[in-house]
């Protein structure tokens, strides 16, 4: 009965073990996720930098395909305005989402380390009986 208990808080102990490395991948992806972001936000903000510094009139085109077309600059101002608020949105809630992905990954790591107190204690009167 002692052994059945042990390798069932072992087994336990194996899935949690699973589901936090499960959670450290996803993590992981999020974070990748927010670097690119934030490298989209700063291109994003040096082109906003250049439309700023731009004079009325100035010809401006966009690369659409292969093709260049002429673009109004208040259409792209407009146009660079909102990438911006999208990416900083989006910066925002991959934000939330790391910190809530950390604080879950803190309690499966407590979760982990009782399961391997418990897995560990099962085991000693298991092999005691021996």
């Amino acid at each position: 009965a002692k052994e059945k208990e042990a390798a069932a808080a072992k087994q336990k102990f194996e899935k949690e073990l699973e589901t936090f490395k499960a959670l450290q991948e996803s993590l992981q992806k999020t974070m990748e996720g927010r670097m690119s972001l934030v490298s989209q936000q700063s291109e994003t903000s040096l082109v906003k930098e250049e439309f700023d510094s731009i004079e009325e009139g100035a010809v401006i085109y966009k690369l659409v395909g292969p093709v260049m077309v002429k673009q109004n600059l208040d259409d792209a101002k407009a146009n660079v305005e909102k990438r911006l608020e999208y990416i900083t949105g989006e910066l925002e809630r991959s934000d939330k989402l790391i910190a809530d992905k950390e604080k879950e990954m803190q309690e499966k790591q407590q979760a982990l380390v009782r399961l391997q107190q418990a897995a560990q204690e099962a085991a000693l009167p298991a092999a005691e009986g021996e």
